[in-house]
């Protein structure tokens, strides 16, 4: 061995040493992106059948921060969208999909709470760092998975809020429905032990099914009660038929539901004139910049497109800050140091400021009422003062 092969053997051994090192000395482990791959963003929504309007919506904007982003340290980032169908069991198989995969640094996702937390546990299994922008319901932060964050609020708050406002208009009288998810139902249960807490009274908890188009037997039971409102769980391809045919028995109570109904598509345009005058909560609109930027790319945005672009944002700010270059040009991404980068999170985005507590809930969220207005000829979402 000459001493210059001597030196260039010397001098690939250390490096291998080294990034041996590094590989090491993460308690959670590593992920190693070769230098000619690419850096993955998982997403997992629902992007056919009932509520894909809002599993692309999602996409989209993730699609459009990953997109923005372009490259982190030489690697091109990409988006790699899985329709998970928003229930348990495609979302774990989903979920073991995109956590087997050696390029998927985390993910954004997943939309729906009853495919959150099964795919959560497989996620935790992997060490692999989600933040749903969309799965409100309060066990998901409830249960100490240290993976788990989101940048939507939770359903204590929603729940708090509509209760709030239904209470102020004197609106005592109340028949909660809701649709069996975990989603749904945990909401509908918080805001009528709220409305019983502050004196109200619940006329009628009941379920019905996802999917199912014909609700008047609930409603022609519950129409003889006299209801002041109706509060729904769920989402709105049942919100806006239950609406409509709220109508059609003569039920002249409000209707009010949840950020699943805070859709153009699938709760105005198809609940049509009988969703004038119905209420839902959100948060507060996005940034009108943004939003001008996302809708002549993408069309008219319908509800969780902005928390979408801010986790990807926040997984990709994290990968940045954590990622150590190899002198190969391949990146070395602690497990554990990337989702302790995404728990120190102080970020201004497009929903506005976003931080974590210790559950992974977004701290100091904000709930706002909506009311479906109709103006010259177009019913939309109009903020309220409350």
């Amino acid at each position: 061995m000459t001493h210059k092969t001597r030196l260039l053997f010397i001098g690939t051994l250390f490096c291998f040493l080294f990034t041996l090192s590094v590989v090491h000395a993460d308690e959670w482990g590593t992920i190693i992106i070769p230098p000619d791959k690419p850096i993955k963003i998982g997403l997992g929504a629902m992007l056919t059948g009932d509520y894909a309007s809002m599993g692309i919506d999602i996409k989209n904007g993730a699609e459009m921060a990953v997109q923005e982003k372009g490259t982190i340290l030489g690697h091109r980032v990409i988006l790699q969208a899985e329709d998970d169908g928003c229930a348990g069991p495609s979302s774990v198989a989903i979920a073991e999909k995109l956590c087997n995969d050696p390029l998927v640094v985390g993910l954004v996702g997943y939309m729906c709470s009853g495919g959150s937390k099964p795919a959560s546990d497989i996620h935790n299994k992997y060490k692999v760092v989600m933040i749903s922008p969309s799965s409100t319901a309060l066990e998901l932060t409830a249960r100490g998975i240290p993976i788990f964050f989101r940048t939507c609020w939770n359903d204590k708050i929603q729940a708090r809020r509509a209760a709030g406002f239904a209470l102020s208009r004197n609106w005592k009288n109340v028949a909660v429905l809701h649709d069996k998810s975990d989603y749904g139902q945990s909401l509908a249960e918080d805001f009528a032990k709220h409305i019983r807490n502050k004196g109200g009274k619940i006329l009628a908890l009941e379920g019905i099914t996802r999917g199912d188009k014909d609700f008047s037997p609930v409603l022609t039971k519950i129409k003889p009660l006299r209801p002041q409102l109706i509060y729904f769980g769920g989402m709105a391809a049942e919100g806006a038929l239950i609406a409509r045919q709220m109508k059609r028995v003569g039920i002249k109570a409000h209707f009010m539901s949840d950020d699943g109904c805070y859709t153009k598509k699938d709760f105005i345009q198809a609940g049509g004139k009988a969703t004038t005058g119905c209420y839902v909560t959100y948060a507060k609109e996005p940034d009108p910049a943004w939003v001008k930027r996302f809708e002549a790319r993408y069309g008219p945005r319908q509800t969780f497109s902005p928390q979408a672009y801010d986790a990807a944002n926040i997984l990709m700010m994290a990968v940045e800050k954590v990622a150590k270059r190899q002198a190969d040009g391949s990146l070395v991404i602690g497990k554990k140091a990337l989702r302790d980068a995404v728990s120190k999170t102080e970020y201004e985005g497009i929903t506005g400021k976003i931080a974590f507590d210790p559950n992974g809930d977004r701290t100091g969220s904000v709930v706002v009422i909506y009311e479906v207005v109709q103006e010259k000829g177009e019913r939309f979402f109009k903020p309220m003062q409350f």
